[in-house]
């Protein structure tokens, strides 16, 4: 039990909700093996949220692997979603929010249980992936089409990408109250520029009840939301910080990763908790993938909750395995002989050792697939250890679900880890210590010229670190280490396959690449190919005429100013962004758990709001 301590619950006041994300209904739909793996999953989750009796389906986007589902995808959704979500069986949830704002898009701008030409026992609450979001003409989402076929009230749709406002949609049961945001996918990088800019809002409720004091009202209130990003650090701009979400919320459910972590997670700077399901069926043959899949059955009574993962019994098994074939070169004897028949010989014993486990997966369940899925990921360094892959699978057609790419060879890189990031302290203090460096790619530049002695380049320039450096922060320019290093690399090769040296000298003739061609002329005939440098107007020079900035434009790069980056004032200790969210809100708050967030307001009425402005102030 999470966040209950033992809570005496009466069954009338407790929100009981089935949760599940990244079904990818339709995915290897044309698969005489797989074809049937998502909707037999899905069924089963459908199948367990009658059982256990819920208010309502909560799902985290990606209903859907294809934007445009094909006919019988489509087809197989509707009938699962009728069979099991409709019904006379009353449904127990008031909603308190202005239904025209929270589903705007449907067809009578409300949750599908009040319509009255629909019988609906079981509502079904949804926000869209990055595999269903809306495409095409009229942008259309096919969650849309679920929403005017009755059968799921598609909330969390984003409509104007200058600016994000997420409202709440307000749900009651007897005394538990439920906030239930969403944050349907957007892609990363627009995402990170929406809260860079201040323009991502959480609105909240401030009208309080008569009958309730503002203690009271905390305390039954539930603060729940669903988003569909990259969790995982992928790089700046490419995942949605934890930390960027509002420390008012309770819990946080994350869809569009696949690794199951369904288990809470607290987050101690934002003091929410945060569960991971992950998906329903085996999108790739990733080793997250192959760990148990489940859904949870979360209970929620007034501002704590609960939640039981529920294993999915008709999961078709997977086993992944990895093995470094270094390890084993003395084992195995691969020095000696023919090292490529050892190493079949060895996968070949291997698989049959994961066949045997993946029965252990098998649950019994009449409608679990009994043909594994297996990964076998073998690291090597030395290629004479690879086999034809397509050949040795063909041997488990019968008996293995993927035997076209159950072997996955894998190279090693030559250098370790440690050596590649091997930092020259004493050159990086003396790059420290130098005066007036006041720009960061002024010190990247100066530190390569202190470490050349202990550890040269081979093959960049340090001014071309350094201008990477500059175009990485001054321009935010994600592609300038790509294009910068792609140019050099193609260059070298170019002078490699002119001058054609042994092996042994390869090394000598990039010494003489690096000193035929200066990293100015490099950058020159960069410019040529369409990858210009940004040409920068000194704040001197910016009530000049159009004229005179015209002429300035045109001379040469060896009387021009040196881009005039001594005006710009970036120092060396911006290397490292901070990240600070700021939350404002126009009443003064001591804590965002001891204040009151949202209040019961009348049905279907239009509540006043108050907005908490998320920013991210990192660079």
């Amino acid at each position: 039990m999470t966040n209950t301590d033992g809570a005496d619950k009466d069954v009338d006041n407790v929100i009981r909700i089935m949760v599940s994300t990244d079904n990818h209904l339709g995915y290897l739909g044309s698969d005489s093996i797989r074809g049937e793996d998502s909707f037999v999953a899905f069924e089963e989750m459908l199948q367990l949220a009658v059982s256990e009796d819920v208010d309502m389906i909560l799902l985290g986007g990606d209903l859907f692997h294809d934007a445009v589902p094909n006919q019988y995808t489509l087809h197989k959704c509707l009938e699962l979603l009728r069979r099991y979500t409709f019904g006379d069986k009353p449904v127990s949830l008031e909603i308190l929010s202005d239904q025209s704002r929270c589903f705007y898009n449907a067809v009578n701008e409300s949750v599908n249980y009040e319509d009255p030409n629909l019988n609906i026992s079981l509502p079904v609450f949804s926000i869209h992936g990055n595999h269903d979001d809306p495409s095409g003409f009229g942008r259309l989402s096919s969650l849309d089409l679920l929403s005017t076929a009755g059968c799921v009230n598609y909330y969390g749709r984003w409509t104007d990408l200058t600016k994000l406002e997420i409202s709440p949609v307000l749900l009651r049961k007897g005394e538990s109250h439920l906030a239930l945001y969403g944050l349907s996918h957007i892609p990363d990088q627009r995402l990170s520029r929406l809260f860079e800019e201040f323009k991502v809002t959480m609105q909240y409720h401030t009208e309080k009840s008569t009958d309730q004091s503002a203690e009271d009202e905390e305390s039954n209130w539930f603060h729940l939301m669903v988003v569909h990003q990259n969790r995982a650090d992928r790089g700046r701009k490419r995942y949605l910080p934890e930390e960027l979400l509002p420390s008012f919320l309770n819990l946080v459910i994350w869809g569009h990763e696949h690794d199951c972590r369904i288990e809470p997670e607290l987050n101690v700077k934002r003091d929410f908790y945060v569960t991971q399901p992950g998906s329903s069926v085996p999108t790739s043959l990733a080793e997250g993938e192959s760990i148990k899949k489940h859904v949870g059955l979360l209970e929620i009574y007034k501002n704590k909750f609960q939640l039981k993962p529920l294993p999915l019994k008709t999961v078709r098994p997977f086993i992944f395995e990895s093995i470094n074939l270094n390890d084993m070169a003395t084992e195995l004897g691969l020095d000696e002989g023919d090292a490529k028949t050892k190493v079949k010989k060895f996968a070949r014993e291997k698989i049959e050792e994961m066949i045997e486990r993946s029965k252990d997966r098998l649950t019994g369940h009449p409608k679990q697939p009994e043909i594994p899925l297996i990964r076998l990921r073998l690291l090597y360094s030395d290629e004479s250890y690879m086999f034809n892959t397509i050949r040795f699978g063909q041997e488990y057609s019968s008996r293995v679900a993927n035997p076209a790419d159950i072997i996955y060879f894998k190279k090693l890189n030559k250098h370790s880890k440690a050596a590649t990031i091997n930092l020259d302290k004493e050159a990086m203090k003396k790059a420290l210590e130098m005066e007036n460096t006041t720009r960061v790619e002024e010190l990247v530049d100066r530190y390569f010229d202190e470490a050349q002695g202990q550890r040269p380049l081979k093959l960049l320039h340090s001014k071309a670190l350094a201008e990477i450096t500059f175009r990485l922060v001054e321009r935010h320019d994600a592609n300038a280490a790509d294009n910068i290093v792609k140019f050099y690399r193609d260059k070298a090769v170019d002078h490699l396959m002119d001058a054609l040296p042994d092996d042994e000298n390869i090394d000598i003739e990039l010494e003489n690449f690096r000193h035929q061609h200066n990293h100015e002329d490099l950058l020159k005939m960069l410019d040529a190919r369409g990858v210009k440098k940004e040409t920068i107007v000194p704040k001197n020079e910016a009530n000049k005429t159009a004229a005179s900035v015209a002429n300035t434009s045109t001379r040469t790069a060896a009387t021009a100013p040196a881009r005039g980056r001594g005006t710009r004032g970036r120092t060396a200790a911006a290397v490292k962004p901070q990240l600070d969210v700021s939350i404002e809100t126009s009443a003064t708050r001591s804590s965002g758990r001891k204040q009151t967030l949202l209040s019961a307001v009348g049905r279907n009425s239009r509540s006043k709001v108050a907005s908490y402005v998320i920013s991210d102030d990192s660079d």
